[in-house]
């Protein structure tokens, strides 16, 4: 991942052979026409380039294309790199797998073959390796058997995650030009530039303690963002970021004289002379203690009835859990649009406030819909919509 607001690269992990070959080609046109560079392993590693290394920052990136074939999930290589991806932190928001047709891995028997094949590779080697008469500087050899070893013990779980996942037909991506990966992609991309220019800034302040625009950037930052989008307003930020800055202070205060002035202009048009009404504060008359411990009193009572009346905001996660053509699609919570948490090809995270009874759920695509009525009563809830 390139640091700053530049866009970054997406690596892409597959195995040779000439259908992943194809399917890789087109992704990487694709994604060219709209100014993403796809990082392989064909182009971007040069002769006599390390390839564990290659492979290594490959289960680093924030974004990963898996094109899963029955090669790749009996190549080495291939696994080593998802075994690579699994072991640094958000594996499901980093992968974007596409799983070829050809690939069978929905029965549990499907995966339990996987296994076998992975336990069979580690004995075959091992029963090599202790056939030799000397053990000794085979490093290289040792370093395989682990890798097999630790393979065979996680090929269960990778595969169950992705056959967890609705990856679409192979077809349907190349039909729609792989819109729905980019999609996906490019929201991943959007959410990582706002984290690394936030992160950018905050550091940039914390060094300058003499400089009286700290947080004040920030805040701009987040508010203009809203208003005017995620990409467009950093770069023009950075560019810009004293001229903002003061371009906002002058409007904050531009506000609140405006503010502090209105209401003495019609005061003085209602009273030309300038009359003013004696304050309550300075009338004087016989019970002006009763009238004081008075409003003390009916101030205490409507301040402990609004806390008896005022019900906590307590708020709950739940996950949507619908078909891959709906992570795109509007979501409504009682008729309003949703808090979207976060979208990724497996569902769609919300937060809603807690209510007495049941929440009304209705997701609307472009040409499906679906809705439901839930009680959620706890935190991270999975719902299934549209199955």
């Amino acid at each position: 991942m390139q640091k700053g607001s530049e866009v970054p690269s997406i690596y892409v992990s597959y195995a040779w052979n000439p259908e992943s070959d194809a399917i890789v080609d087109v992704i990487e046109k694709e994604f060219q026409k709209r100014n993403i560079h796809i990082l392989r392993d064909k182009n971007d590693l040069q002769y006599k380039g390390k390839i564990k290394a290659f492979m290594e920052r490959l289960g680093e990136g924030n974004c990963v294309i898996l094109v899963v074939s029955n090669k790749y999930l009996r190549s080495e290589n291939c696994m080593f790199e998802l075994l690579q991806i699994f072991k640094n932190k958000n594996f499901y928001e980093r992968i974007f797998p596409l799983v070829l047709d050809e690939v069978k891995i929905a029965k549990a028997s499907d995966r339990i073959d996987l296994v076998k094949y992975w336990e069979y590779e580690t004995e075959n080697l091992d029963i090599k390796i202790r056939e030799l008469k000397d053990l000794s500087n085979i490093q290289g050899v040792t370093d395989d058997l682990n890798l097999y070893t630790e393979i065979r013990h996680n090929i269960a779980r990778l595969t169950n995650i992705l056959k967890d996942i609705n990856t679409l037909n192979t077809n349907r991506h190349i039909n729609s030009d792989f819109e729905q990966l980019y999609s996906l992609v490019r929201q991943k991309i959007d959410k990582d530039l706002i984290s690394n220019e936030e992160l950018t800034i905050n550091k940039d302040n914390s060094k300058s303690h003499e400089n009286h625009n700290d947080g004040k950037s920030n805040i701009l930052v987040r508010i203009s963002t809203k208003i005017f989008g995620t990409t467009t307003f950093l770069e023009f930020f950075k560019k810009n970021q004293n001229g903002t800055i003061k371009f906002g202070i002058t409007a904050i205060i531009g506000a609140l004289a405006l503010f502090l002035l209105v209401p003495q202009f019609f005061a003085l048009k209602n009273d030309p002379l300038g009359n003013k009404a004696p304050s309550p504060s300075v009338i004087e008359t016989e019970d002006s203690t009763v009238l004081v411990e008075k409003d003390t009193v009916a101030n205490t009572n409507s301040q402990k009835e609004e806390m008896a009346g005022a019900a906590p905001d307590v708020r709950y996660t739940v996950d949507l859990v619908v078909p891959s053509n709906m992570v795109n699609a509007a979501v409504f919570v009682d008729g309003k649009p949703a808090d979207v948490v976060e979208r990724n090809l497996l569902f769609i995270k919300i937060s809603i406030k807690q209510k007495k009874g049941s929440h009304h759920f209705e997701i609307k695509g472009e040409t499906d819909s679906c809705i439901t009525d839930k009680l959620i009563s706890k935190d991270n809830v999975q719902l299934i919509l549209c199955d």
